[in-house]
């Protein structure tokens, strides 16, 4: 996982080379996105799963994840939009896919491109379990919330990079098999990357 999401980062920073050779020093590039914009983003992701009844000593799994997030910045110090982000980790238990939808607010504190993100929406939680007939399958929406900040390094006067970091928590609810109910599953998402922003 962390050679795959190695790979990416690294093809990304080789894909947008020339044009940071080219625009280096433009001082009539923007600092930040102005309007509307948009990313896409890879990320590695650790991933803790929590129950009412799991206890404290819940394993951390490890995931390559990804996002697309777009907007309209409103004024100079905040940029409103959707996030969309998804990671698939597998562990003894089974296979996963989770995801986020939700609405973002990114804000600037100051006038560098530092900017700070809240987000609340919808949470996802596909799952594929081991239980005492097989394989289970089982599909559950809830509440997400997320937490994150990023910094736009420009490389033109449309194009960014931009390292981030994030926290995503989803709840959804009950997850009930054939054997066993497992209730109020929840999980909380740390993640590391970078995302090609157009503005």
């Amino acid at each position: 996982m962390r050679r795959i999401f190695t790979m990416a980062v690294f093809a990304a920073l080789l894909s947008v080379w020339p044009a940071a050779a080219q625009d280096a020093g433009n001082p009539t590039a923007p600092n930040r996105p102005q309007g509307w914009w948009g990313s896409v983003g890879v990320d590695f992701s650790a991933i803790r799963f929590a129950c009412q009844d799991c206890g404290n000593e819940q394993p951390v799994y490890e995931s390559v994840a990804g996002e697309v997030a777009f907007g309209k910045s409103i004024g100079t110090k905040v940029a409103l939009g959707a996030e969309v982000a998804v990671a698939a980790p597998s562990g003894p238990p089974g296979r996963a896919v989770i995801t986020t939808v939700t609405g973002i607010a990114r804000w600037y504190p100051s006038s560098s491109p530092l900017w700070l993100k809240f987000g609340v929406g919808m949470a996802r939680g596909r799952s594929t379990l081991v239980s005492g007939v097989g394989l289970y399958q089982s599909v559950r929406n809830g509440v997400a919330i997320d937490f994150g900040a990023g910094y736009d390094i420009q490389v033109s006067t449309s194009l960014a990079i931009t390292p981030m970091a994030g926290w995503y928590m989803g709840a959804i609810g009950d997850i009930i098999t054939p054997t066993a109910v497992i209730r109020n599953v929840s999980w909380n998402n740390w993640t590391f990357g970078v995302s090609l922003t157009v503005f």
